[in-house]
């Protein structure tokens, strides 16, 4: 039992609480989670306070599977990536009641910059319309009825997409700008 949450009499203190501890397998690695540029990456890598066996039987054959266990500090967003890899496949925090829980990368990032969360919203909303901050034309049926400088809805995303030149067979649209988008106040 950790010694922070033992009572002389070697109960558990309900008034404590432990840390958070991450149990993940041994040849994973677990790490801070850091953005950059608006992405989950990994930051400092954890150092694990305990390695364990899980032992599994199955007929007469049993298997170890080693664990490595980290301890987190509430409120601290870990990223988990293979031993060798570079980047993480899965998030998780650790919670005020002593457990740990796994998060979306989505909630990880607004987790750790609060203030971009609308932003990489947006971002997020512009790549699921496939368009980029260059024009790219399009093949339209004549009398389609886009017209240049207006902004429009692209695959379900409401407002992302600015047609910057139209013709009779063709528009050129380009992405809408976090910038713009706040101005239009659709951000």
């Amino acid at each position: 039992m950790n010694a922070c949450c033992a009572a002389k009499d070697g109960e558990r203190d309900p008034s404590r609480i432990a840390a958070p501890v991450l149990v993940i397998p041994a040849w994973e690695r677990a790490c801070e989670a850091v953005l950059e540029q608006d992405c989950l990456a990994l930051g400092r890598r954890l150092s694990p306070v305990d390695r364990t066996d899980e032992r599994v039987r199955r007929g007469r054959i049993e298997d170890a599977y080693p664990r490595a266990h980290y301890e987190l500090a509430p409120g601290t967003v870990a990223v988990v990536a293979p031993g060798s890899g570079r980047v993480p496949h899965r998030a998780y925090v650790g919670r005020d009641d002593g457990t740990v829980a796994e998060i979306s990368f989505i909630e990880a990032g607004d987790r750790l910059d609060p203030a971009g969360a609308n932003r990489r919203a947006w971002h997020r909303r512009v790549r699921a319309s496939g368009l980029t901050a260059t024009p790219t034309r399009h093949r339209m049926e004549p009398g389609h009825g886009y017209e240049a400088d207006v902004v429009y809805d692209r695959h379900g995303q409401p407002h992302v997409a600015l047609c910057t030149r139209a013709a009779d067979r063709y528009v050129w649209l380009r992405a809408v700008t976090y910038a713009e988008a706040q101005a239009l106040g659709v951000a």
